[in-house]
């Protein structure tokens, strides 16, 4: 809608460039079907603008570099929450650390778990995985842990960085966890709670887009990676790329955590190269 409360039109031609642009940027399949979320979307960042049409946005699009990233920011939906998928956590900490722990033994050298969270949205999910791990390690001789987060959309990285919650969004929570490694907000933060620098250490935000050519984390440096409810919005061509390279960045037996919806079998033919140990999580296989 417009100031006036009507309706912008988005036409077919216009629809496909922004469809085009997109997918060529970040890989993200915009079906006919969102043609309806992208009017939505896009909407109000063109009466931020004082445009009237869709085509004028796609000029003020060539003339304005910086404008795609804002795009993206629109288009890209993030839902996300804390301990979401709770089988998960419960499974990486009863059965997934128990195992590496006794593998690894007393070799003080691989005494470090290293993490992704690809597409990590506000921060739920790293800082969620960074509580799990440092739970179960804290008071274990000479473990470390890293966890990179990632996403495309620049705006929720930038509220991932603040670890500033409401009320709302810290339910599900435990409070034996809340109370040890969250804060109550003090001044202009009040009534939010705050990540405690000692879970803020453990994650590092970064910006990556899981569809394009940049560098992904090392290869071969990997133990975990979460990438929830990610894939749902790639073409199967572009699933298949990413698993692929997710393969390259996990050592031999690491573990890949997917969405309560996707599987290997669903992502572009990756037989022989993955076991199943539960349903959504999967091992490399060397």
């Amino acid at each position: 809608m417009n100031s006036l409360g009507h309706v912008m039109e988005l036409s077919a031609r216009d629809f496909n460039i922004v469809q085009r642009i997109v997918y060529e940027k970040i890989g993200i399949d915009l079906t006919e079907a969102k043609k309806a979320l992208v009017v939505s979307r896009l909407s109000k960042r063109l009466r931020e603008l004082k445009l009237n049409t869709f085509t004028q946005y796609y000029r003020y699009l060539q003339e304005s570099p910086g404008e795609t990233e804002i795009m993206f920011n629109c288009l890209t939906t993030n839902v996300t929450r804390f301990f979401r998928e709770q089988h998960h956590f419960e499974s990486l900490y009863l059965e997934c650390l128990p195992r590496w722990e006794a593998e690894i033994g007393d070799n003080f050298h691989k005494r470090k778990v290293r993490a992704w969270s690809a597409g990590c949205s506000t921060g739920e999910e790293p800082y969620t995985l960074a509580m799990v791990l440092h739970d179960y390690f804290q008071g274990k001789k000479g473990w470390s842990i890293n966890i990179l987060a990632s996403d495309v959309n620049t705006d929720v990285l930038e509220k991932a960085r603040r670890g500033l919650y409401s009320h709302k969004e810290i339910e599900g929570i435990p409070y034996s966890y809340l109370k040890k490694y969250f804060k109550l907000g003090t001044g202009s933060n009040q009534g939010f709670f705050k990540t405690k620098r000692m879970l803020q250490e453990l994650v590092a935000f970064r910006r990556i887009n899981l569809a394009s050519a940049e560098k992904y984390p090392a290869a071969g440096s990997l133990d975990l990676i979460f990438c929830r409810n990610v894939f749902i919005y790639f073409d199967r061509e572009v699933r298949r790329q990413i698993l692929e390279r997710f393969h390259r960045c996990l050592q031999p037996g690491g573990l890949l955590f997917l969405g309560h919806s996707e599987s290997i079998n669903t992502l572009g033919g990756q037989n022989g190269r993955w076991h199943m140990l539960r349903h959504t999580i999967y091992q490399r296989i060397p």
